[in-house]
């Protein structure tokens, strides 16, 4: 199954997870689940996202972004990321104003497994499709639905203490807390992706030796080839390969181009993970 099928399909899954969890939510007034729903609908966001960004991503460099368009992962990222932080200072404000007047049912519990279970079947597919393609892409979306799915089940925890709430020796809010919890979580995700592709926006020059005394060696199978300048760039989970090499001043358009095609399968061949690769000819 290509990558662009496994991504609308979990898509249109999580839009389904979180639009059972935002009417749960709603109708029975329980803000915990609230809170998941809207989570949920940022790892729906974050797959249309993947789909533009991936596209994007792969463009070839020119002389305007010589080192591709790889960037956009992070700017992405970065975007989900003061979403997702927005959503917090949504979700606290939610519990300051909510009448908390959650009553627990046994239609939630039901309803909520029936959630987990769509969720299980994204995991299972992004997890097989990101073994075999070896796609980092669909490795981190596997991560976000991993972490979506752990939520739900502390919501469903939580919802599970709320049946003996008033049995306990102290009334608490079993709600209020799950919902302040769930906003701490969210900040702490949103905070994390900030700084790290800010991180990635500003310093993305990677000294990785190991990558460069492979490719090195594999150039080494060109006897002819004299090379000026290789950089390694990390782009998000990718890395960029900016290859400068020396030609002859006669060399036709044609034998440059075999050329460069032989060398990016040779570069390509050394590491999944190097997929932007550009050379320049002096």
């Amino acid at each position: 199954m290509k990558e662009k099928k496994i991504i609308i399909i979990t898509a249109v899954l999580n839009a389904l997870v979180a639009s059972l969890k935002l009417i749960l939510g709603i109708t029975f007034s329980f803000s915990t689940l609230i809170a998941d729903s809207i989570q949920s609908f940022i790892d729906f966001f974050t797959d249309l996202i993947s789909m533009v960004t991936n596209r994007i991503g792969k463009r070839r460099a020119n002389k305007t972004y010589p080192f591709g368009y790889g960037q956009v992962y992070y700017l992405s990222n970065l975007l989900t990321g003061v979403l997702l932080f927005l959503i917090g200072i949504f979700i606290i404000y939610q519990v300051c104003t909510a009448e908390n007047k959650f009553t627990p049912n046994i239609t939630v519990l039901l309803m909520l497994i029936v959630v987990l279970a769509l969720k299980w079947i994204v995991i299972e597919l992004l997890q097989r499709y990101s073994k075999s393609s070896k796609n980092e892409l669909m490795v981190e979306s596997y991560r976000e639905s991993m972490a979506d799915f752990i939520s739900t089940c502390v919501v469903i925890v939580v919802l599970l203490f709320s049946f003996v709430e008033e049995y306990l020796p102290i009334h608490i809010n079993i709600d209020m807390i799950g919902s302040i919890c769930m906003a701490i979580y969210v900040f702490y995700t949103s905070i994390k992706m900030i700084i790290s592709n800010i991180q990635g926006i500003l310093i993305n020059d990677e000294h990785n030796d190991e990558i460069k005394e492979d490719i090195m060696k594999e150039l080494e199978h060109f006897k002819d080839l004299r090379i000026k300048n290789l950089r390694i760039i990390k782009i998000s989970y990718y890395y960029s390969v900016y290859l400068q090499i020396d030609v002859d001043d006669n060399i036709k358009i044609k034998d440059f181009l075999k050329i460069e095609k032989k060398i990016k399968q040779r570069i390509r061949s050394i590491n999944n993970l190097i997929k932007f690769i550009d050379v320049e000819p002096l």
